[in-house]
């Protein structure tokens, strides 16, 4: 409990410090320029997920899994950090490259160029605290995994809000300010786990190379698509409408994502914790672990939903302004499907911990594809409510599959 607390803390404060910003720029440069910087940090988050290539996962898997094996451990997380700076490096100069064509050709929206060409630049230290990040979570050494998240969110509101606000720069601002103390918290974590990080050999140890880029390869292969399952709305809104939608299903988006906050934060706990009993064999309590933490998981997001589902036009308009109104249907939408899904997100890393990696890409692969085609087929004939109901019935398709592969996988 004092772990999932730890955890908590730390996603709280980062959806804490999305929300203030999203806010501030909803209320400052109103619909058009919020959907601007949502695109922006969506392509960026996007690429995040290939920066960091799933070394992150693999390191928490497998300094869990052999924690009483200090060489081992140091293999792991050396070679992790190695490969974390060549992978986010790449993904930083293609997605450079790649911005021209992204931001005119695709959305049709000059003025992301330079936004996505400037987030470019965050991806080989964003990789780098990946690394830190899982190894720590590895460990169970949630509070300096609080802390470290803590410290980065507060200075990115702080600096965007300061450049925003009191500078009037805009969404460039806004964009400056989370990519500035990205890279100087990002430069400065390793420093956390220092004692495990050796300049010799072992930065290159091939056995944990291939360990960390395999397991890495199908986590981000499975990540990358579960991401596009939860912002192809967001993408699809931008090419067939225009940034003034994107803005308004933003709103109705972040106030549905309150659900997950519970989830995400138990999970950075049920993983470590699933992978250690898998090393040891103890199948029964897996079991115990996701029946228990799925079924706390509903019952605390049922009336999470139902506030939201009451009060949601008054926050709207409290949080935002009148003009944000129409997304309140879409949210009512969104909020059927993540209350159906929250209860698996807690426990959503578990064919990860038990080894069974590749499994869930396919899932999401599926999933991702279904998402896609009700895309192209509600939001031209429905708006963003269309964009809200494909990503419902994804997410309902994708809690059964989970459920009952999970189920035969600990039979």
């Amino acid at each position: 409990m004092i772990d999932v607390q730890w955890a908590f803390i730390s996603i709280v404060t980062a959806s804490l410090a999305h929300f203030i910003l999203r806010i501030v720029l909803g209320r400052e440069l109103g619909p058009d320029g919020l959907g601007v910087y949502t695109l922006a940090f969506t392509i960026y988050l996007f690429g995040m997920q290939f920066a960091a290539f799933g070394i992150g996962s693999a390191l928490t898997k497998y300094v869990a899994e052999f924690l009483d094996d200090r060489v081992a451990i140091r293999n792991y997380v050396s070679s992790g950090m190695t490969s974390s700076i060549i992978t986010g490096a790449l993904m930083g100069v293609v997605l450079f490259l790649l911005a021209p064509y992204i931001a005119i050709s695709f959305f049709h929206v000059p003025e992301l160029e330079p936004l996505i060409q400037l987030t470019a630049i965050c991806y080989p230290f964003i990789a780098i605290q990946k690394a830190v990040l899982g190894t720590l979570n590895g460990f169970r050494r949630m509070h300096l995994y609080a802390l470290l998240n803590i410290i980065q969110n507060v200075a990115v509101v702080a600096a965007s809000i300061a450049l925003v606000l009191l500078f009037e720069m805009g969404v460039m601002g806004a964009v400056i300010g989370f990519v500035g103390p990205t890279i100087l918290v990002s430069a400065l974590c390793p420093l956390l786990i220092r004692d495990w990080i050796g300049l010799d050999s072992s930065l290159w140890n091939i056995p944990a190379l291939h360990a960390t880029t395999v397991f890495g390869f199908y986590v981000v292969l499975g990540n990358s698509v579960s991401f596009l399952n939860t912002q192809i709305d967001s993408i699809m809104i931008g090419y067939y409408l225009s940034p003034s939608e994107v803005g308004i299903y933003a709103v109705a988006a972040l106030l549905a994502q309150t659900l997950t906050l519970i989830p995400s934060a138990v999970q950075r706990v049920t993983a470590p914790a699933t992978a250690t009993l898998y090393g040891k064999g103890d199948i029964r309590a897996i079991r115990r672990v996701i029946s228990s933490t799925m079924r706390k998981t509903f019952l605390v997001s049922v009336p999470i939903a139902l506030v939201l589902v009451i009060f949601g036009q008054f926050f709207i308009t409290l949080l935002f302004t009148g003009e944000f109104l129409p997304a309140y249907l879409p949210l009512l939408a969104l909020l059927v499907g993540h209350t159906i899904f929250a209860p698996f997100m807690a426990i959503g890393s578990t064919l990860a911990s038990i080894g069974k990696v590749n499994i869930p890409f396919k899932i999401h692969s599926i999933c991702g594809m279904l998402n896609v085609v009700l895309n192209i087929l509600l939001i031209p004939l429905l708006g963003i409510m269309g964009a809200a109901i494909s990503t419902t019935v994804t997410h309902i398709v994708s809690f059964v599959i989970h459920i009952v592969v999970i189920e035969k996988a600990l039979s």
